[in-house]
């Protein structure tokens, strides 16, 4: 409850009762019970004094009798007045020319109305008076000033009560129930019975119960004698009406009174419900039932609240702290319904309510005092209700008033939404309700982070003191805290998750709107935001004082809880006001810059994330953000969140301060330690990083090659390690540069190659391999680099006396994949390989080289004298027959003529085990050097055999022959041989013979084709016609002849473009050649080929050609 209105009295103790009254513009009029009609001015106040009012004039024969109601029609300037049971009018001005209506004798009840009607879809100014009388009621009509007619229409029942609701429709009410007339039809409908079970009937489709928290405020502030909040269904607000069933109020009859908006209140003991202008209840507007804590005498209304006047202000019980306070006037809110305000003005029975302007004056009428209820300004009104923490009923009050400019009053709303969202979040737990009105007036997110723990909000982490009540009202602040909910400093530590929670799904959607806005390239968003008020204290105080003089001002300090009031001083002219605090800021719409905004939003989801869902700190810091490094870096470290800081580094391009964290925290136990958090991190880095990738790579390849080594590296002092935490060399390399990614493709791979020289030659060569198979690299130099690598790694392995490894496997294998990278690569030097190979070693290698150089009988010669491998000699002529055609020659020419004088092996030892490896299948080993000589001439002698039998058509006579030495044995090889090389030569003369009797057949074919043709002609005369156009083939035309045998039906001779549309043939073109080119000699490869002629046959520019049709024209 708050101080509304202040009630003044006006008029006091005056020497006659008055019965009725009426007020318009600055006029008041009485009626007393004498007949007297008192004319009153009203002043309204100002600075320099108070509201008053002075007598005019004083009619003391107005009436025969008590003035009963008084009524204005001041649009036709007509004065009404009830007295004797007769409506009298009289002119407004002049208070004269009386004019009885004498078919309202009897009448006790009246009703007015004035509005714009559209009549004949003109719009008409008109007032209705509406009078009940002995069982009719009478509606007299005036358009536009002037009087226009009169109706009557019968009632079967007494009249109570009646209004208007609009120019056609009045509403009554009898003791029973409440009824419509239309207008001017006059057809009565019933609304609903004026009783209580009737009206629960009628509020059954309407809630029931308490109107939310300021409903139920109100209805304990009132002491709960009529009005209880949250009741049960079967009683609550039903309880209410038996009470009020009781003394005084129980001969109470309806009561219809007019509300803002086209509105009317149907009252019938303590309980209203609202109807609209035609008639229908307002559930949208007015959910519940109004309902009073005594029964209405009376009613009217403001702009935003119902004002009833009740009979018996209740007992008196002196010193009885539970006694029900007293009072005779009751303001209610209307939007709310909640009760505002209650007034004892005085013992006597106020006898009427009214106000004039359109509620913008409130007038209590008794039978001796006229009190005029002046109300407080809206703003004071707000920010006492503020103080209370009913921020809904602020709202409604803003409004609803109309003493506010739009503009002013939807800055204000604004406001209160902002202060009542702040208080949802820090008082009520309503977090995510706070958060969305927040979001709805489109406040900076910085609004909800402030309210959040010191530890979230940091910097504008704030306290509760723009909600708090004025420091120097220590009444109203003990009262606000009895009443309304407790507030605390901090938010209870339960509480704090489901807050926090709250906090980041709105900071989660709202960077969602940031990275929208990002996407679509703004710039600046649009927030509102709340800076401090720029006014003084006093002239905001004097500002809403209302033109009171400032000796007699007082600060207002309202009883939150008790609505027991003291009676209304008479001497106290001042207006109660009170020092605005709450409203003292202002909202207004800023620029902010999208990153800032998305740098806060995104720095305070990391502290949410950390203390109520650790889990979403990666998903977050793994995308881009705009998280703060400094104060991210601090919290993440304090926390052990190693993880998910290595992902803010690489985020915010910091890959140095990322991988020196892995460095450091690999050394350690932990989650982290070991190289592969390391290694799994380079993987992410651009191909820009290569410098710090090779940087940073060094430690984990170390760490490797020492634990393969049996060596404790420095990252690995602490204790035992898992192989996983610790990968070996070559899995570093295939992870970081034998990868599919794209980065990994595009580094430089020779310098790739150069780092990796650095630890081992056999990374070399993984990285390479892996360059050459998988990437397809042809760069000369890289694949030079891996044989040169290979020749490393086999030349470490090789003995100094022996030509063999020492790792028998290891050499093998390696000597195998070089052997199949020089076979299968064709993009290596052939010159740099073969000076990289060591002396005395790798002959088949080198042989693969000399291959590449051509120079085969060099690699036969190492093949058969060096490796002393024969197989290997004749592997390799099959390789090589294609490039050279005599390679088998060059083979058997090396054999049969012996190793050349310069490689004849002196050495007994040496030739004993050459002779070992060469004949390892002989029973009985040489032991000589005549015996190896001997041997050996025996093995090459077979092998000359099986080479001219197994490759005889590589091997041709004429020079294989001269070759054979002359005391060759003539074996089974040697027969095959010789009976292959006859076959061969006899085939050979058969196939020539074939060919040549073809190509005499061909040609004798082509002689007697050309006879024939060169026989044949074709006849063209003036009258001949093509049969595709019917038209004559003249001697300008191009035609074309279609051969006898594909000739058909249609006739030889056609239009050229006639045979190009049907495509019967290939014709001649008419300059003497066909389509392919050939001319007329004959010479044409197809013999379907139509000849075509021009009108000269005769080219002077070149010789005729011999034609193959002779053409006549006839």
């Amino acid at each position: 409850m708050h101080h509304a209105f202040t009630a003044r009295a006006l008029l006091k103790q005056l020497p006659v009762r008055i019965e009725s009254a009426a007020a318009y513009g600055d006029r008041l009029l009485l009626g007393t019970a004498t007949g007297a009609l008192l004319v009153y001015q009203v002043s309204e106040a100002s600075a320099d004094r108070p509201a008053a009012v002075t007598l005019l004039e004083t009619k003391k024969a107005f009436a025969r009798k008590s003035v009963e109601q008084l009524g204005v029609i001041k649009e036709a300037g007509v004065l009404v007045c009830l007295a004797d049971g007769l409506v009298t009018l009289h002119d407004l001005h002049t208070l004269s020319s009386a004019t009885p209506l004498n078919n309202t004798k009897g009448a006790h009840v009246l009703a007015l109305h004035t509005g714009v009607d559209h009549i004949d879809s003109i719009p008409t100014l008109v007032s209705k008076l509406a009078v009940y009388a002995k069982r009719k009621v009478v509606v007299l009509e005036w358009r536009d000033a002037e009087f226009y007619k009169s109706f009557e229409y019968a009632s079967t029942e007494k009249i109570v009560a009646m209004q208007f609701s609009a120019p056609g429709l009045l509403v009554l009410s009898t003791a029973r129930e409440f009824l419509t007339l239309q207008l001017p039809r006059g057809q009565w409908d019933d609304l609903f019975p004026a009783d209580t079970a009737s009206l629960r009937t009628v509020a059954g489709g309407i809630a029931v119960g308490g109107h939310g928290i300021d409903a139920g405020r109100a209805g304990g502030e009132t002491g709960g004698t009529t009005q209880t909040a949250g009741a049960t269904a079967g009683g609550g607000m039903w309880a209410s009406w038996a009470l009020s069933l009781s003394g005084p109020a129980a001969d109470i009859q309806p009561t219809i009174a007019r509300m803002p908006g086209e509105k009317l209140l149907l009252c019938h003991k303590d309980i209203g419900v609202f109807i609209n202008a035609v008639a229908k209840l307002c559930r949208n507007d007015h959910p519940e039932p109004m309902v009073f804590n005594r029964a209405p005498a009376g009613l009217t209304y403001t702009s935003s609240y119902a004002i009833a006047v009740s009979r018996d202000p209740g007992p008196h019980t002196p010193g009885d702290k539970h006694t029900p306070p007293r009072f005779n006037i009751e303001i209610r809110n209307i939007a709310t319904q909640a009760l505002v305000q209650t007034l004892l003005l005085s013992e006597e029975e106020p006898a009427q309510v009214l106000n004039g302007g359109g509620g913008k004056q409130v007038w209590v009428v008794g039978p001796h005092t006229v009190w005029r209820l002046l109300p407080a300004p809206i703003q004071q009104q707000v920010e006492v209700v503020l103080a209370a923490e009913h921020y809904d009923e602020a709202i409604s009050l803003v409004a609803q008033s109309d003493n506010i400019l739009e503009a002013e009053k939807e800055e204000l709303s604004t406001k209160i939404r902002w202060l009542r969202a702040r208080w949802l979040f820090r008082s009520q737990g309503r977090h995510e309700e706070a958060l969305a009105e927040l979001s709805a007036l489109d406040a900076t997110p910085t609004e909800a982070i402030s309210m959040c723990p010191e530890r979230i909000a940091g910097e504008l982490a704030e306290d509760f003191s723009d909600d708090e009540l004025p420091e120097n009202d220590a009444d109203t602040t003990e009262t606000a805290a009895n009443g309304a909910h407790s507030r605390s400093r901090e938010p209870l530590r339960d509480t704090w998750k489901e807050a926090l929670y709250a906090v980041m799904r709105y900071l989660t959607e709202h960077r969602r709107w940031l990275q929208q806005a990002i996407k679509e390239g703004k710039r600046d968003l649009e927030y509102t935001v709340r800076v401090p008020a720029d006014t003084d204290d006093d002239e905001s105080d004097s500002s809403y004082r209302d033109g009171t003089d400032d000796a007699g001002a007082r600060e207002l300090s309202p009883d939150l809880n008790s609505s027991a009031l003291d009676s209304v001083d008479e001497n106290d002219n001042a207006l109660p006001r009170v020092r605005l605090k709450r409203l003292a800021f202002a909202l207004e719409q800023i620029a902010i810059p999208v990153p800032a905004m998305a740098q806060m939003v995104d720095t305070t989801l990391l502290k949410v994330y950390l203390e109520c869902s650790p889990g979403l700190l990666g998903p977050l810091l793994r995308v881009q953000n705009f998280c703060d490094v400094e104060q991210s870096e601090g919290l993440l470290l304090e926390r052990g969140h190693f993880l998910e800081l290595v992902d803010l580094y690489h985020g915010k391009g910091l890959y140095r301060n990322a991988l020196q964290l892995l460095h450091t925290q690999g050394s350690v136990p932990g989650s982290l330690h070991g190289t592969y958090s390391t290694v799994r991190y380079l993987l992410r880095l651009p191909a820009d990083q290569f410098d710090l990738i090779l940087e940073y790579l060094r430690w984990p390849l170390q760490c490797g090659l020492d634990r393969a080594q049996g060596r404790e590296s420095t990252a690995s002092e602490s204790g035992s390690e898992d192989d996983e935490d610790w990968p070996s060399p070559a899995t570093v390399v295939a992870m970081v540069f034998a990868d599919d990614r794209p980065a990994a493709e595009a580094f430089p791979r020779p310098r790739v190659a150069a780092f990796l020289r650095q630890f081992l030659s056999e990374l070399v060569v993984q990285y390479l391999a892996h360059v050459v198979d998988v990437w397809k690299d042809e760069s000369t130099d890289l694949h030079d680099d891996i044989i040169a690598a290979y020749l490393n790694l086999i030349s470490s392995t090789l003995g100094s006396d022996v030509p063999l490894p020492e790792d028998p496997a290891r050499g093998a294998q390696l000597r195998q994949q070089l052997q199949m990278f020089l076979r299968s690569s064709h993009n290596y030097s052939p010159e740099r390989a073969l000076a990289r190979f060591p002396d005395g070693h790798l002959f088949e290698e080198r042989a693969l080289v000399l291959s590449r150089l051509g120079r085969h009988e060099h690699a036969l010669d190492l093949l058969v004298f060096s490796v002393a491998s024969l197989p290997l000699a004749e592997q390799y002529c099959v390789e090589n027959v294609a490039q050279c055609p005599n390679v088998f020659v060059l083979l058997l020419r090396i054999i049969v003529a012996g190793p050349p004088p310069a490689d004849v092996i002196d050495n007994e030892a040496e030739d004993l085990r050459a002779a070992r490896l060469v004949f390892p299948n002989e029973s009985a080993v040489p032991n000589t050097p005549e015996q190896v000589e001997a041997v050996r001439s025996k093995i090459h002698r077979q092998f000359v055999g099986h080479l001219l039998s197994a490759h005889h058509q590589f091997l041709p006579a004429p020079e294989a022959l001269p070759l054979l030495p002359a005391d060759i044995e003539f074996s089974h090889d040697m027969f095959v041989y010789l009976r292959s090389q006859l076959c061969s030569l006899d085939q050979n003369m058969r196939t020539s013979n074939v060919v040549s009797s073809l190509a005499a057949a061909e040609s004798l074919q082509a002689k007697r084709k050309l006879r024939r043709m060169q026989s044949s002609f074709v006849s063209v005369t003036e009258t001949r016609t093509c049969p595709h156009c019917l038209k004559r083939i003249g001697s300008g035309t191009a035609f074309a002849i279609i051969p006898e045998e594909r000739r058909g039906a249609d006739s030889s001779v056609v239009h050229y473009s006639c045979w190009q549309r049907n495509k019967t043939s290939q014709p001649f073109s008419a300059n003497g050649h066909n389509s392919n080119g050939s001319g007329l000699n004959g010479t044409s490869a197809s013999d379907d080929d139509s000849v075509a002629s021009e009108s000269s046959l005769q080219s002077k520019q070149r010789p005729t050609p011999v034609p193959a049709v002779e053409i006549k024209w006839v």
